[in-house]
């Protein structure tokens, strides 16, 4: 069964969600506008559609051009399997005043941050990370460590960063030969850094810098899950609150560690060859797609990437990509 869905968007940046019928499946939870493409029909066809009957949103013939592709993903139930494919649209203030959820749906408008404190499909969680957190992290490359040369680098990159427009990005910031004491000591100054721009931070490494420095998150590898998951911790018993928890992973194994840790997503590498692991064999986009879709974890994709292929990674079920050399 193939699905399309419409992320429709106001002139403030909100997204539409409407609510399932108490009585339907998955009942009482918040989606997005959309529903099955018919024998025939193109996805476009299909959304102008759906938004009529669902929302009483009337189309011009010409709207398929206003459709954006932003992610697709496959998920397989008990009972059936689901192409869902997801649309932008971006929808001015008259058209917005004339909504209404015409199968006596309750309609809301939430701002894509927010959406993930309400009762969603679980089927939804890639796409809403899609249109929460970045498409694009930049890892650090490897900084020796070895005096005030080295963190005046590490900052140089940071800000760099920091200057660059029209991308939606966020920073790793991978420092495995530093110490804790160096490690946190730089963190504090690159955060300063990424706050004034409204970067977002993930920290690396010891976890016990997270308790000193307020950023974003932690990228984890699959041997720090690993080892939680052994002694029955996840999340919530590791981090801050209000951190977001990535791991890194390699198949379906580490991602069904991430999961059970409770990650917020995982990295899947590697997708192709890379300078920085030239004896690890990438994996090529269909057998990256066919592990990235067999999760509900949000996904994103490494590995010999660069910031231009986000559309090549959503269209193989990734919320975005990330990189060190090639970015």
């Amino acid at each position: 069964m193939r699905v399309v869905v419409a992320v429709c968007r106001n002139e403030l940046g909100e997204v539409l969600l409407a609510q399932r019928a108490a009585k339907a499946h998955l009942g009482g939870t918040w989606e997005f506008p959309g529903g099955k493409v018919e024998t025939g029909e193109s996805d476009e066809a299909a959304l102008a559609r759906e938004l009529r009957e669902e929302v009483g949103l009337d189309l011009p013939r010409s709207a398929a051009a206003l459709f954006q592709p932003l992610l697709t993903r496959q998920f397989n139930y008990p009972d059936r399997s689901l192409t869902i494919v997801a649309y932008t649209l971006a929808l001015n203030a008259a058209q917005c005043a004339l909504l209404q959820g015409r199968e006596g749906q309750a309609l809301r408008w939430e701002k894509p941050e927010a959406i993930s404190l309400l009762p969603t499909p679980a089927a939804n969680a890639p796409l809403i990370a899609a249109l929460r957190w970045p498409s694009c992290w930049h890892i650090t490359p490897n900084f020796a460590f070895n005096d005030s040369a080295s963190e005046s680098a590490v900052l140089g990159w940071v800000a760099e960063r920091c200057t660059l427009s029209g991308v939606n990005h966020g920073l790793v910031l991978r420092l495995p030969q530093w110490s804790l004491v160096a490690y946190v000591a730089l963190a504090k100054r690159a955060l300063a850094l990424t706050e004034v721009v409204g970067l977002p931070l993930l920290l690396h490494g010891d976890v016990r810098a997270c308790a000193s420095v307020g950023a974003f998150g932690f990228h984890a590898s699959s041997s720090q899950a690993l080892q939680w998951q052994q002694q029955a911790l996840s999340k919530a018993d590791v981090l801050p609150t209000g951190y977001c928890l990535a791991v890194a992973t390699h198949g379906a194994d580490e991602l069904a560690l991430a999961q059970a840790v409770a990650a917020d997503w995982a990295w899947l590498s590697p997708v192709l060859p890379t300078p920085s692991h030239p004896d690890a064999a990438g994996l090529g986009w269909p057998a990256w797609a066919a592990l990235a879709q067999a999760t509900t974890l949000p996904v994103y994709a490494l590995g010999g990437l660069r910031q231009s292929q986000v559309a090549q990674a959503r269209s193989h079920g990734g919320v975005g990509v990330a990189g060190i050399s090639g970015f």
